[in-house]
């Protein structure tokens, strides 16, 4: 398709009037907008005819009448670019916008690309629907071939023809020629880059799009120079006519807000007011006395934290439990620890304590009993662990009574640790630990919360990206098939010059000459038979030696096994990662190969699909995963479970998380609450931020100096430099951190009086912000933070109130969980997953920490580093930088050996070969937030902490700290010897009934109830497996259980209450100044 044949409207056809291109199912009002719309293949202007009457008053609607549609029935299909675009300027008389689905988007960009060539009017506003970006692999390009039995098939299967269509074949024939003339141009289009166009794009994507789903949708980003917004919708790729007023209504309002149009209705007649704004990207809009004063428009996602400048997001997540709070008070024995405690002081003797000892013990089996039979605690178990099931069942076949042995109390004991989870820990996981985005206000002091009838409104099953991965790997194996996959040089890899590939810390490795024709050609996306015949073509004349292609296939096979490239599917560890799966297997472009990989896949699909439905039933659940776990292991000769028997995330092949159905709008008393006390922490986080780049800064530089003196060259390898800064990054000995964590808790001890308290006999330490405010400059000197990210903390605040009305009373303690010094935790796939607008958090955190950030590539192998909890908040001026082998790169990913590091004004800066510059700390932004999150820790490893509260803000829990030797619990056997060893270890530390206690061997603290001789049994068990694994000097550090079960106050709609905590991300309102030079 000519540049001259869009312009003309090809072959001499005449121009039909542009009356006859339009059917007007709306007029606008007098002074109102017009919405252009261009329906998907195949469809007419019937498609949006529920539209209508879910616009806005005064927006008017014409919907785009190709021919061979409905009442252009009787001609010919065909159509070409400048028939459309001359209609389109004949029509915009006014102010208008358009909307195109599908095929119609990609149309609609295309007539805004020839509106601006020909100086015509443009629109304010171009809403993109289900269409994927032009730059982008086609992925139904070879569709028009098929016969049209298989034609009209794999469109049904990506969803693009309505369910009324399917099932009657005489629809089915009148919209055939139709559909194939739109295929047929989609096959013939061929995009071609242009300046991005002048025009805002709003992105809408359906949630179950195949083809353009949400982050396929922000590559739209990349062709306006005014704006890119992503709307998600729930639905498929024809959602804009099954949720036809949700999108219609969504559409409207924007399209008002972006021409400054208000619209008033009296007496049936709509009439609009207001002036447009040009180049005006309206969004959400934060009301004016919540903005900080003097603030822009790009922090309008902020509101003000007290009057110290801090401002927080409007958003924040509230974490909570998915069992009620005070279940776990059904294992409690207050009565069993007086006879106990009276026992230790020689009031009761052992005959006397014995019978209470086994009432308790026996009640506690009954209560195990009931909970292993209880369906929503059976589904939880059976998603966490398949095989903790036999406990379950086990229990249930022995019966409430049973004789206590030692494998029904290891048992009991396993069901007693999965129930303080669910019951006590704020775990997001699955549908016993919903995510639940909340709104912050300053315009009501009060808060509001509504709970749905159920606990999750909204449920998602995903596959792990390991079994993606997996299935990706085992089509690879397949010769014939593996020729249609892409193949590239590793991410860390370039192609310095015609020949030598530059490789980290290994020496350059040459290419021979046809070898190097072969890697100049691979871009990791196209499939390698495709580049093959490009390569055998040139062969006359190049002269390389590539005469067929299996001499490429196997010059690639020799590649590979020399470690330079990948072939196969590389799949980013994200929740793109399905999309880009599928993307592979529609590439494969011969039927008889790619059917067979697609139905096997289509199997693994159904099968997680099963498990979906499966909620709510335990049994069918069970079964499920089971057939899951089955076909995956068939299909791609893994075993189903990773890390079998470890508790890390990404072990099985799918996950489940939900979406609590709560909605929560959290007013100004929380905030007034902890804005003070919070001022003063925030400012030592921000000093921990400075002290980390500057004792880094100096490290940095000395390796520099190092290097530039050994290659006499200021200008030094960045992938030499990276390499080398490992080791006071992550080195065994001691690192920079570890001295400035040290100097964080000793000025926090000096600024609250700890030092005061030798013996740590103090069990409470009361403190007003107000009085801290005069000193906390003096001891922690900071006026900006020290690199981008230093900008951002995200505290974790656990309200203590029985109930919404005593935080509006200002009565609630709030208690600091973390303070995630300079690290976004909403930034995590798992809470953006249950976000309905994600792409609007990019934007907010790239409006904080500044365009073209650089991102690293992480490999599979990162620790705790799976698709569900990894950065999601990429920004599409963000650089990835790749400085290990690891999949799924970005096709703009920078490879690590194109950087260089030099000096730049007395500065260090990184950049090369068109990249950057970027101040140096900023390369190591990721990694040094890392330390400032484990840095920031407020006390020393004192053996008592006392619990100090700022106000109202408990900022420290009482704290102790001991060994496994000096506990006395591993030794302890017998019911009765573990549970007085339980109670004589509170009574010599102290310790409330209720703690959490976290032992060196494991990753996460745990609940006990100290009263509980379950609970003691299983810590007196925990105890004895840690000191095998490391010894009697292994630690244990317990804390008080801190808002305790009566102290929940977020409910459901039965009135039951959970525990919580509330993520709020908190922005740092100077700027460091790495960021003013990227800036």
């Amino acid at each position: 398709m000519s540049a001259a044949d869009a312009r003309t409207g090809t072959a001499g056809r005449p121009v039909t009037p542009a009356a006859q291109w339009y059917v007007s199912l709306r007029p606008p009002a007098d002074s109102g907008p017009l919405l252009l719309c261009l329906p998907p293949a195949g469809a007419g202007p019937s498609s949006f005819r529920d539209w209508p009457a879910a616009l806005p008053a005064g927006v008017g609607l014409d919907v785009l009448a190709l021919p061979g549609r409905e009442a252009r029935i009787i001609e010919s299909p065909t159509f070409d670019l400048g028939q459309v675009v001359e209609a389109v300027r004949q029509r915009a008389d006014r102010p208008y916008a358009m909307y195109g689905h599908s095929m119609g988007g990609l149309l609609a960009f295309e007539v805004v690309r020839e509106l601006r060539r020909l100086g015509a009017r443009l629109p304010s506003r171009l809403y993109l629907g289900g269409s994927r970006p032009p730059q982008l692999p086609k992925t139904l390009a070879r569709i028009a071939d098929l016969p049209d039995e298989e034609f009209l098939a794999r469109i049904a299967e990506l969803g693009g023809l309505p369910q009324g269509v399917r099932d009657v074949p005489e629809l089915l024939d009148l919209i055939l020629p139709a559909l194939r003339a739109d295929f047929d141009w989609l096959n013939r289009y061929t995009y071609r880059p242009e300046a991005p166009v002048p025009v805002p794009l709003v992105c809408l994507a359906g949630t179950g799009d195949r083809d353009a789903d949400p982050m396929t949708m922000a590559h739209w980003a990349e062709h306006t120079a005014v704006g890119c917004t992503v709307r998600t919708i729930q639905g498929g790729h024809l959602f804009f006519a099954e949720r036809a007023e949700e999108v219609a209504a969504l559409v409207g309002a924007d399209l008002l807000a972006a021409t400054g149009t208000t619209t008033t209705v009296r007496a049936g007649t709509a009439t609009t007011t207001g002036t447009a704004t040009a180049g005006a990207t309206p969004g959400p809009r934060t009301p004016a006395e919540e903005r900080s004063p003097g603030s822009d428009p790009v922090a309008e996602h902020l509101i003000p934290l007290g009057s110290g400048g801090w401002r927080v997001w409007r958003e924040g997540v509230l974490r909570a439990a998915g069992f009620p709070a005070d279940g776990v008070l059904r294992l409690t024995a207050p009565e069993l620890a007086a006879v106990a405690d009276a026992h230790l002081d020689g009031t009761v003797t052992e005959a006397e304590l014995l019978p209470v000892l086994g009432a308790a013990v026996a009640e506690t089996s009954k209560m195990i009993y009931d909970l292993a039979g209880d369906p929503l605690f059976r589904e939880a178990v059976t998603w966490q662990n398949l095989n903790a099931l036999t406990a379950l069942d086990s229990v249930r076949r022995g019966g409430p009574d049973e004789r206590s042995h030692d494998k029904r109390r290891a048992r009991e004991q396993a069901i007693g640790r999965y129930w303080q989870r669910y019951t006590a820990k704020n775990d997001t996981i699955g549908f016993f630990g919903p995510i639940c985005w909340a709104t912050l206000t300053r315009r009501t002091p009060t808060t509001s919360i509504t709970a749905g009838p159920a606990l999750v409104r909204r449920r998602m099953v995903a596959f792990e990206w390991r079994a993606l991965a997996a299935f990706g790997d085992r089509i690879a194996t397949d010769p014939a098939v593996r020729r249609w996959l892409p193949a590239g040089l590793h991410a860390p890899y370039r192609l310095a010059d015609e020949r030598r590939v530059s490789r980290p810390a290994a020496p350059a490795v040459v290419l021979s000459p046809a070898e190097a024709a072969v890697v100049a050609r691979l871009d990791g996306r196209t499939p390698v038979v495709e580049i093959a015949r490009h390569l055998v073509a040139e062969e006359p004349t190049a002269q390389r030696g590539l005469r067929n292609d299996d001499n490429i296939y196997l010059l690639l096979d020799r590649l590979v096994d020399r470690g330079l490239l990948w072939w196969g599917v590389s799949l980013p560890m994200s929740g793109a990662a399905e999309g880009r799966l599928r993307e592979v297997i529609e590439g494969i472009g011969e039927a008889d190969l790619r059917r067979p990989v697609e139905a096997d896949f289509a199997r693994l699909c159904a099968a997680r699909d099963e498990v979906a439905a499966a909620a709510g039933d335990p049994d069918r659940l069970y079964r499920s995963l089971r057939a899951l776990h089955a076909d995956f292991t068939e299909l791609t000769g893994q075993p189903a479970m990773h890390r079998p028997g470890e508790t890390y995330a990404g072990r099985a092949v799918c996950y489940e998380d939900t979406v609590r159905d709560l909605d929560v709008t959290l007013g100004a008393a929380v905030l007034d609450t902890v804005a003070a006390p919070l001022d003063v922490l925030l400012r030592a986080a921000r000093w921990l931020t400075v002290a980390i780049a500057e004792a880094y800064g100096v490290a940095f530089r000395g390796l520099y100096e190092e290097l530039a003196a050994e290659a006499g060259d200021p200008e030094v390898g960045f992938a030499d430099f990276w390499y080398l800064a490992q080791g006071p990054l992550f080195g065994t000995g001691e690192r920079p951190i570890d001295a400035v964590s040290a100097r964080l808790a000793t000025r926090f001890g000096r600024l609250t009086g700890l030092d005061d308290d030798p013996t740590g006999d103090t069990r409470l330490v009361e403190l007003s912000a107000a009085d801290l405010a005069t000193r906390v400059d003096e001891i922690f000197p900071a006026d900006r933070p020290g690199w981008s990210a230093g900008r951002i903390h995200s505290p974790d605040l656990q309200i203590c109130a029985a109930s919404v009305e005593e935080i509006d009373r200002g009565a609630a303690t709030v208690v600091l969980g973390e303070l995630h010094t300079a690290w976004s935790t909403l930034d995590n796939s798992v809470f953006a997953s249950g976000h309905d607008a994600p792409e609007q958090l990019a934007d907010w955190l790239a409006a904080d920490l500044g365009p073209g950030r650089v991102r690293l590539l992480f490999p599979p192998s990162m620790p705790r580093h799976t698709a569900r909890v990894t950065f999601a908040l990429q920004h599409r001026t963000d650089v990835q930088l790749a400085f290990v082998p690891a999949p799924g790169a970005d096709p703009r990913c920078v490879p690590i050996t194109a950087l260089r590091v030099r000096p730049v004004g007395g500065e260090l800066v990184v950049d090369g070969a068109g990249h950057g510059p970027w101040p140096l700390l900023e390369v190591f932004s990721e990694l040094l937030s890392m330390h400032a999150a484990d840095g920031f820790k407020l006390v020393t490893t004192r053996s008592h902490t006392p619990r100090i509260v700022i106000d109202r803000l408990v900022a420290v829990r009482e704290t102790w700290r001991t060994s496994i030797d000096e506990s006395g619990l591993a030794s302890a056997t017998g019911s009765l010897g573990r549970y007085l060893a339980v109670r004589r270890w509170r009574r010599s530390l102290g310790l409330p009934e209720r703690v959490y206690v976290k032992l060196s061997t494991e990753t996460k603290p745990c609940y006990v109830d100290l009263s509980s001789p379950m609970f003691a049994s299983s810590l007196c068990a925990m105890v004895r497996a840690a000191r095998q694994q490391a010894g009697g000097a292994a630690a244990i550090v317990v804390s008080e259980a801190l808002p305790g079960p009566d102290l929940a106050w977020v409910p459901d709609s039965q009135g039951r209450r959970y525990q919580s905590e509330l993520r709020i991300q908190v922005v740092d309102p100077a700027l460091p100044s790495t960021m003013e030079v990227t800036r």
